[in-house]
């Protein structure tokens, strides 16, 4: 299925066996072949254009459009597509056009050799070449999916949640869930290896119709629903709605299904399928990625990563996905399956200075022995966050619950529950989203390399973010709001815990007579919201009311019934 705004583009015509085509709201060039030499082409500039940044409408969709201009993000020459007369100046040079990456500008290409590379160098407007991967392999790539391992399900679970339920609790996002926050609104780019089966697993059946488009960067097709299980065991985490056997962490957001990686092998230009897809995402109106997928080295040892690679902004998946974050997206990738291997740390792009690498526990949230570690390359804290991936469940494709292990899945739990969060507060900025995330992690204020900040609570989060909505709505300033004023039986009291203690305040009549006095108790860097019960049996008039640890400041309530 593609996005309901696709506008198919012819580019010039520049070989019979050669058909160049561009789909907006993505720039995509490519098309199907066994092709075994890939190269990417850099250009110096985009000039003889018909694309301007003053007309975003023709390379961007209207979504896209709308979250830069909320994230206040300028539409820049990252945004333009590669020129269309760059492209068919060399299409007569090569055999194949596979990705137009907009914010690289560059072409990946397939040529028939070094002596084809010499000729694009001498266009006046090709600034570099390079080689990619001679394809196929000497050997085959090793199954790169974590197992699943499908479980006994004999019984409903009397909680909604059912298998899932203590990976979805432990970041509270249940609580979200209660108060109707589930991700309704949002939308979400998922990067994997195939969604097979998924049209007809149950688990599904609701979040079916909320899946926006569906693109295979591999393959060069719609279809993404033939190929592997990894996609859809890892898109259940956040997107599967089973009540009493499995529910995932934002069932009721809005879905792309992308595939970028190959499963023949494992190998550089997976990365540049990445990128392609991530331009797709953007343009297409993506809020939130996520990838549950790792980069260190590959089958032919062409383009191996090192640790010191892992710098935060040199792979080409980091880089890509440091650009994403850059139009306002919230980047979420799986730290890596590496911590008990040689390699050890993260992989890319986990690495990413804008990214959210997101690492593995238990049930008992103690950091799995796999679970890449950090720091990136420099020292940068990652991973940034963990959620359960040890012992973690997910929907099968054969349409029951499984258990398996890996960064994988921890991956979408977090990213799911950003969207439900996000779905609580659509005109907060990313940015406000993951300061408010990050702030709720229990090791925020001694982050390490094994759990990063820890894991988020996201209810607390909520709370961050609706104490900053109430300050702007009652333009307060202090640790204390009280709302809403006029009140008739439902006072309450948002309250930011500076330290463990009771918070004790006493109400006066206008003639200073204390009428009644109460004390909550709030934990030590925690926002809560106290319903103030003890005034519903007061008649309707003004109040004064005092609190000891604010004996400066005097609310004036007025009660109207």
């Amino acid at each position: 299925m593609l996005i309901n705004t696709v506008v198919l583009h012819y580019y010039y015509i520049v070989q019979h066996i050669i058909r160049i085509f561009c789909l907006f709201p993505f720039i995509y060039c490519g098309q199907f072949s066994t092709a075994q030499t890939y190269f990417w082409v850099k250009f110096t500039d985009k000039k003889n254009s018909p694309y301007t940044i003053d007309a975003p409408q023709q390379y961007l969709s209207q979504a896209a459009i709308e979250r830069r201009i909320k994230e206040n993000i300028p539409i820049d020459s990252t945004d333009l597509p590669v020129s269309p007369a760059y492209i068919q100046a060399i299409a007569p040079h090569v055999s194949q056009i596979k990705h137009c990456l907009r914010w690289f500008n560059m072409a990946v290409v397939r040529l028939d050799g070094q002596q084809v590379i010499d000729s694009l160098l001498q266009f006046p407007f090709v600034a570099d070449a390079d080689t990619i991967h001679r394809y196929p392999f000497a050997k085959n790539a090793a199954d790169k999916s974590e197992s699943v391992t499908r479980v006994n399900q004999q019984y409903v679970h009397p909680n909604p949640y059912g298998f899932s339920y203590r990976q979805v609790s432990m970041l509270n996002t249940d609580l979200l869930h209660q108060l109707g926050y589930s991700g309704k609104g949002i939308v979400m780019a998922f990067m994997d290896n195939g969604y097979y089966n998924l049209p007809n697993i149950a688990a599904f059946d609701s979040m079916r119709p909320n899946i926006l488009g569906t693109y295979d960067f591999v393959d060069d097709e719609s279809d993404v629903y033939d190929d592997s299980n990894h996609g859809t065991n890892v898109l259940s985490c956040a997107g599967a709605n089973w009540p009493g056997y499995y529910v995932g962490t934002a069932p009721h957001a809005s879905y792309y299904l992308l595939v970028s990686e190959d499963d023949n092998a494992e190998w550089l230009m997976e990365e540049y399928n990445w990128a392609a897809a991530a331009e797709w995402a953007d343009s297409a109106g993506a809020q939130i990625f996520s990838t549950s997928l790792g980069y260190t080295t590959f089958d032919d040892d062409l383009g191996n990563h090192t640790y010191a690679d892992l710098d935060g902004n040199t792979t080409v998946i980091t880089r890509a996905g440091n650009i994403a974050a850059s139009k306002g997206i919230i980047v979420c990738n799986s730290a890596g399956n590496e911590g008990n291997k040689p390699w050890y740390y993260i992989s890319a792009a986990a690495d990413g200075e804008k990214i959210v690498a997101v690492g593995a526990v238990d049930s008992f949230e103690v950091i799995a022995n796999f679970s890449g570690r950090g720091p990136a390359y420099g020292g940068a804290i990652k991973p940034n966050v963990c959620a359960q991936g040890k012992g973690n469940y997910c929907i099968t494709i054969h349409g029951d619950v499984g258990i398996t292990n890996g960064t994988s899945f921890s991956c979408p739990a977090i990213a799911g529950s950003i969207a439900a969060l996000w779905s609580a507060f659509p005109d907060k900025t990313s940015g406000q989203i993951l300061d408010a995330v990050y702030r709720s992690c229990d090791r925020y204020h001694f982050p390490d390399n094994e759990y990063g900040y820890g894991i988020p609570d996201f209810y607390a989060a909520y709370l961050m973010l609706l104490n900053d909505t109430l300050r702007h709505l009652y333009n307060h300033s202090d640790d204390i709001i009280i709302f809403p004023n006029p009140f008739t039986d439902n006072l309450r009291a948002a309250i930011t815990g500076t330290g463990s203690r009771w918070h004790g305040y006493e109400v006066f009549d206008l003639y200073g007579r204390k009428l009644l006095s109460d004390r909550v108790y709030i934990r030590h860097n925690t926002f809560e919201i106290l319903s103030l019960e003890a005034l519903d049996g007061l008649p309707p008039g003004e109040y004064l009311m005092r609190w000891e640890h604010t004996p400066g400041r005097i609310f004036r309530l007025l009660k109207t019934k």
